[in-house]
């Protein structure tokens, strides 16, 4: 649980934004149709809609004629009832924008605002430091209705060949999008879908870039990939989603992805929590250097393990349970030996140049 002072403002800077946004202004500038307020039992106002995300991505027939959305005024929570999403304010300017991350919603952000104490670019600067912050917006994740995954429900190939079981396919709900030739993981926080990732298959998608594809307001940086599936206080942390089903496939749980090398704060909080730790992430730089940060951090809270990696090999390539349990158990150390022998490498440094 987040007990820090740093973190309690940032999330009453976060709910203070969200309160001063104009409901009214946003659909105005998104030019929403067949508009009417209905008033709540609880007090507050919704405004009644066709739906904006169907511009997006159309899952309406007539364009959404008898309204099927609504924006709450006071809550700032924005429902699509029958495209089973939900989300606040801030969530729905990067869905309609289709962007992932929430500082690239910024610069419309201010004009949305009523009753601002700060304009112009000292508002703006305080609002690029607030999303910059790994666990400003943990207050509402985006929420869709799992049955968006029926889409992708499909088999194909490149799950076998990269050797994912069909027992991991069913419990990671792993996925093909046809139209975009795209593998997808979908990504469940307190078992509630809150987005998904689309990666390449090489030699089919085109173009073959990015190689990663997040739904828009992706919760990457406060978030961790399998979170939900672990059953102890144990867990091996690795870099993709991909190491975490082929982790499944051999039969071992408890395994978590933070979307890539770079750790955030957001992340740390939740591996904090733990007893223990083993960290295998790849043996390239950026790798490393996100290895690293865990140990520093985690060090002190939990019983961590570096699995050594080994150039062009990573849990990937591993093939059979008694292959990852012969390697994890010839390649692993103690986190403080590993930062010990850096520290000594550093020292070595400075004293002989």
């Amino acid at each position: 649980m987040r007990i820090g002072m740093d973190w309690m403002v940032q999330k009453e800077m976060y709910a203070e934004y969200l309160r001063r946004l104009d409901a009214r202004a946003l659909l105005d500038h998104y030019q929403a149709e067949n508009m009417s307020e209905v008033p709540n039992r609880d007090g507050t106002t919704e405004i009644v809609h066709s739906c904006l995300i169907d511009r997006v991505e159309p899952h309406h027939s007539h364009g959404d004629e008898n309204p099927s959305a609504c924006f709450n005024v006071d809550k700032k929570v924005y429902v699509c009832y029958a495209g089973g999403w939900s989300g606040d304010a801030f969530h729905l300017i990067a869905k309609l924008e289709g962007v992932e991350a929430f500082v690239d919603v910024l610069p419309l952000v201010g004009q949305f605002l009523e009753g601002a104490v700060t304009e112009g670019p000292t508002l703006q600067a305080q609002l690029a430091e607030l999303f910059a912050q790994p666990a400003a917006y943990t207050l509402n994740l985006p929420a869709y209705d799992p049955s968006v995954l029926a889409a992708w429900d499909r088999p194909h190939v490149y799950w076998d060949y990269r050797g994912i079981s069909h027992e991991a396919q069913r419990l990671l709900r792993l996925g093909y999008d046809d139209n975009e030739r795209r593998i997808v993981f979908p990504h469940f926080v307190n078992n509630t879908l809150v987005g998904w990732q689309k990666r390449v298959i090489p030699g089919e998608t085109h173009p073959d870039f990015p190689k990663y594809r997040n739904s828009p307001g992706f919760p990457k940086a406060e978030t961790l990939y399998g979170w939900d599936l672990l059953d102890e206080k144990v867990a091996l942390v690795v870099e993709s989603p991909m190491s975490v089903a082929k982790a499944y496939s051999l039969g071992v749980k408890n395994t978590v992805a933070t979307f890539g090398a770079s750790v955030t704060e957001g992340q740390l909080e939740l591996l904090r929590s733990l007893d223990k730790v083993m960290v295998w992430f790849d043996a390239d730089a950026a790798g490393q250097a996100g290895e690293l940060h865990l140990l520093e951090e985690l060090d002190r809270h939990a019983e961590v393990w570096r699995i050594k990696p080994t150039e062009g090999k990573d849990l990937g390539d591993i093939e059979t349970i008694e292959e990852f349990i012969t390697y994890t158990a010839t390649h692993q150390m103690r986190a403080f030996a590993r930062l010990a022998e850096l520290d000594f490498l550093n020292k070595f440094r400075r004293n002989h140049g």
